[in-house]
Formats: C-alpha cells, sequence, structure tokens
C-alpha cells in the first residue's frame, strides 16, 4: 500500500470542466505474489501470480473537460 500511495503523490492534477481533481494520466498498479510450499516429500512448491490494475485515462469525455492544446495531448 506503501507504494501505492507514493505513486498517488507523485501524479500531478489539474482542473477540468468536467472533473476538478483530473489527472490526466494513466495509472498501473502491478501486485506480485509469490507463494512457497514445502511439501511432505520436503521438496519446495513455489507458485507465481500477478495482478494488473490499470486506469487508463481516456479521452471520452474530452469535449466535456474543454481543455485545449497541451492540456488535451495524451
Amino acid at each position: 500500500m506503501e507504494m501505492l500511495h507514493k505513486g498517488n503523490r507523485a501524479r500531478t492534477q489539474e482542473p477540468t470542466k468536467a472533473n476538478k481533481t483530473s489527472s490526466r494520466s494513466h495509472a498501473v498498479l502491478q501486485v506480485n505474489i509469490k507463494q512457497r510450499d514445502v511439501t511432505r516429500s520436503h521438496t519446495e512448491q513455489v507458485r507465481f501470480a500477478k495482478l494488473y490494475m490499470i486506469d487508463l485515462a481516456g479521452s471520452e469525455r474530452a469535449a466535456q473537460t474543454q481543455n485545449t492544446g497541451r492540456r488535451m495531448m495524451e
């Protein structure tokens, strides 16, 4: 969770007509999970999993933001 908070603090925000706290940026959170089990025969079994959560800053409501120029570039 600390890394999630650190990433959110690094994002910039500027108000638009559609959203007062628009970041206008994409965000990707990748969670890696590693599980180790020792079997009855004393061998180690390792499992890996990855979870991706992605927030894409789309332009589907771009007309409502009334942004122009550099703020409209993605």
